[in-house]
């Protein structure tokens, strides 16, 4: 056995990859430490899941050129996607002036040292006031509405809170910005009517801090045996590895409730292309 740990000091965790172990620590293992390609071609999962996914990332792409100030009116009239188009128009009754102006930013991604591994987070959108209130706008193209509560737990809303006030100083100039005045708004294309509005606190920064360290070590100090498959098989569904894990005896083929995309998988298989090894460090 080598003396040498899996995960060295400095290691890039994120939210896709932290989500990841803990649905399925061997899944973790084999994508984000063995950084093994894709056992199964891709395109033999399930197409109305595949489309909901190219979806979700023209509709992210489009939200972005138009906070760069580019009408993208007539392209969407034209994409020739109805449920793309729909989206859209639903996006469009979104109330710009709930956010602070001092700063816009979309697609941010920021980098944060935790413990003595690092934390990634890219945000869809941040909008702050220097001094004052502070919002991330995650976009949202889910079928169904999650609840307050799997909102306010879920690793996404900890990771981004905790990352934004942690190197809030390098948007505002050097001012800190206040947990209690900091908020992660989801905001969902088949609910634009129905947003949600996750607030922040001091004492959640403390406890979100002791946990994602804690979370970290954990992974950081584990030996390649110790990561072990899902006990849940219904979470192998969609995984492009479950042929490695005898979990499918056909590669790509799921049980038939499986094709609409999860909150969960939706944001991990959009993470797949990333390449951690490009993040640039910032100084603090």
């Amino acid at each position: 056995m080598s003396d040498q740990p899996l995960i060295r000091p400095g290691f890039l965790f994120s939210q896709h990859s932290l989500g990841t172990f803990a649905r399925c620590p061997r899944r973790f293992l084999l994508k984000y430490i063995d950084r093994l390609p894709w056992p199964v071609p891709e395109e033999e999962d399930p197409s109305g899941y595949q489309r909901h996914l190219e979806r979700g990332r023209v509709f992210h792409q489009w939200m972005v050129r138009q906070q760069l100030g580019i009408d993208m009116s007539e392209m969407a009239a034209t994409c020739g996607d109805p449920m793309l188009e729909t989206w859209w128009q639903a996006a469009q009754t979104f109330d710009w002036r709930t956010l602070p102006s001092d700063v816009r930013e979309p697609e941010m991604a920021m980098v944060v040292p935790i413990g003595a591994y690092r934390l990634y987070a890219r945000y869809d959108l941040v909008a702050l006031n220097r001094g004052g209130r502070a919002v991330i706008v995650d976009w949202k193209t889910l079928g169904t509405r999650p609840s307050e509560r799997i909102l306010r737990t879920r690793l996404q809303t900890r990771i981004y809170l905790y990352t934004l006030v942690t190197s809030g100083g390098l948007i505002t100039g050097g001012l800190p910005i206040d947990p209690s005045d900091t908020h992660m708004l989801y905001w969902f294309t088949e609910f634009p009517g129905d947003p949600s509005d996750v607030s922040y606190s001091a004492d959640e920064h403390r406890l979100a801090e002791h946990d994602l360290r804690a979370l970290v070590q954990d992974i950081a100090s584990r030996e390649r045996e110790a990561f072990a498959r899902t006990s849940d098989p219904k979470l192998c569904a969609r995984c492009n590895y479950r042929s490695l894990c005898d979990r499918a005896e056909t590669p790509g083929k799921v049980p038939a409730d499986a094709s609409a995309p999860s909150d969960s998988w939706l944001d991990e298989d959009i993470d797949f292309a990333l390449d951690l090894d490009t993040v640039e460090d910032l100084d603090y």
